[in-house]
């Protein structure tokens, strides 16, 4: 909480809205879960006529960090899509609707019936964060993570920092995560599709491709 709030901002006088957090679960000791509670109720804490609505157990407030976890080409003008973030810019009960302002400065409507597409952002996931970038990261690094532990975890949490990155927790989560070379097997059949799709389409092998694209 002191590194977000307060530590980093002032050694490298920028805000808390330019460090993200990641973790490498949502469960657990410092896990998401977690984490968005306190980090909201220190860079968000409630406060008179700042409004706030109750959705599933999750309170969103106004100027809440978001993140939208599911395709909806239907919602905004050009469609909001899993792993869009942004901030709660306005929310009325009455209505019963919230404002989120993507980070692209697109103003897109929520229902209070559609919150379950929204997650607080204040700590992601190492997996949520992949293809994105921060100013600063900051890893909680616990032995709780367990198997979860891997040196390619690391590795991606720590390349999503552009200025600066620190890793907090045990030592010896550290250690696990650079020894932990083991990753599950992905079972994707691809080959298989790929071999069926030639021979439904043979008229492919008359396109004279060669090298890597050229057919055995």
């Amino acid at each position: 909480m002191e590194l977000v709030a307060s530590h980093i901002p002032h050694h490298f006088t920028t805000t808390s809205e330019d460090i993200q957090v990641l973790c490498p679960s949502r469960r657990h000791t410092a896990g998401t879960l977690d984490l968005n509670i306190r980090l909201q109720q220190r860079l968000n804490p409630p406060a008179l006529g700042k409004p706030e609505h109750r959705h599933e157990g999750h309170v969103f407030r106004l100027g809440d960090w978001v993140l939208q976890i599911r395709n909806r080409p239907d919602r905004g003008a050009n469609g909001v899509f899993n792993g869009a973030t942004g901030t709660i810019t306005a929310l009325d009960p009455d209505n019963h609707h919230l404002t989120v302002t993507l980070h692209d400065g697109e103003p897109v409507l929520y229902p209070f019936t559609d919150l379950d597409d929204l997650l607080h952002a204040y700590a992601l996931t190492v997996h949520r964060s992949q293809g994105s970038e921060y100013p600063y990261v900051v890893i909680p690094l616990t032995t709780s993570a367990n198997q979860l532990l891997q040196r390619n975890l690391l590795y991606t949490a720590v390349t999503r920092a552009r200025r600066g990155v620190m890793l907090i927790g045990q030592p010896d989560a550290v250690h696990r995560a650079l020894a932990n070379t083991h990753t599950k097997r992905r079972h994707t059949a691809l080959d298989h599709r790929i071999t069926r799709q030639a021979v439904a389409m043979p008229h492919l092998r008359d396109l004279g491709l060669s090298g890597q694209l050229a057919w055995s």
